[in-house]
């Protein structure tokens, strides 16, 4: 689908930094995060997915994922939580809860990207540096001081005035998608996801989490909406989204845990997808494909 977009201009940009909002919705939007993958089993999708959005609500929508990210990234206590993990795989539980605060507003802000910006992908050190961050944690939560403490020291070479400030110039390129550009990549992925499931009667972990990671985006923009403009259907369509990203998130776990275990091969071993979590897939690729 080809589509003509009148170019973003030097003005609008500069004006998209008049979005501020209070320290309420910033909370909010986290407690989102922390729950975008609590399980509900008894939760379905209402009668009818709708695309009703303007500009200015994606706008809204990534300048919140922006500002809660810069708070995560000042946080005092992060650069030495690092330095820790430099030498030892042993981290405190009220390190982790940190720890774990920081990366959610990363991978949040790469959600908004792939959702919010015209471009639909993560910068690429944002990108790369959320990954890091998710191998580390995957390391220290599994106690193989191999994985973490080489990636620790390549994650604090990286966490440096020089290093944040290019973070910060990457996260203010932002070009906002329209609705017919948001509609077009979220019917994208939903054939994506479909695609990947019917082409195979079983996938590798390597898959699994792709496909998780697909999951998880649409919890993240939808976990959003909720927060900004909340109502009966959002939180209907965020709760669904997150039982999903959950029972895939939990049966991800464990096969990490295989991995690093060497039990499993997270690239050639191959299952079947759980009922749970196919059946669940199967209505929200009926309900979100393109009517």
């Amino acid at each position: 689908m080809s589509k003509t977009k009148a170019p973003i201009t030097a003005k609008q940009i500069v004006d998209f930094e008049r979005f501020h909002f209070s320290e309420q919705q910033c909370n909010q939007l986290y407690d989102m995060i922390c729950v975008d993958d609590q399980i509900n089993l008894d939760v379905t999708l209402p009668n009818k997915i709708t695309f009703e959005y303007t500009q200015k609500q994606f706008i809204e929508s990534f300048m919140i994922s922006r500002q809660l990210w810069l708070e995560g990234i000042i946080d005092q206590q992060f650069p030495k939580i690092i330095r820790g993990l430099c030498t030892s795989s042993k981290i405190t539980e009220e390190n982790k809860v940190i720890y774990k605060m920081v990366r959610a507003k990363f991978k949040h802000l790469c959600y908004a990207y792939r959702g919010f910006d015209a471009r639909h992908k993560r910068p690429f050190l944002l990108g790369n540096i959320t990954g890091l961050l998710g191998l580390i944690q995957d390391g220290f939560k599994n106690d193989k001081s191999s994985i973490v403490i080489p990636n620790a020291i390549l994650l604090n070479s990286l966490w440096n005035e020089q290093g944040l400030s290019f973070l910060k110039r990457e996260a203010y390129r932002y070009f906002p998608c329209d609705l017919a550009d948001f509609t077009f990549t979220l019917h994208k992925n939903v054939k994506l996801i479909q695609q990947q499931i019917q082409k195979n009667s079983t996938l590798s972990a390597h898959e699994f989490h792709t496909l998780r990671k697909q999951m998880s985006m649409f919890s993240a923009l939808y976990g959003t909406f909720d927060v900004l403009y909340s109502s009966p259907y959002h939180h209907q369509v965020f709760q669904y989204l997150a039982t999903i990203n959950g029972l895939m998130g939990d049966y991800h776990d464990i096969l990490i845990e295989n991995k690093l275990n060497k039990i499993q091969n997270y690239f050639f071993d191959r299952f079947i997808l759980p009922e749970n979590i196919s059946t669940r897939l199967a209505i929200f690729i009926k309900y979100f494909q393109p009517q």
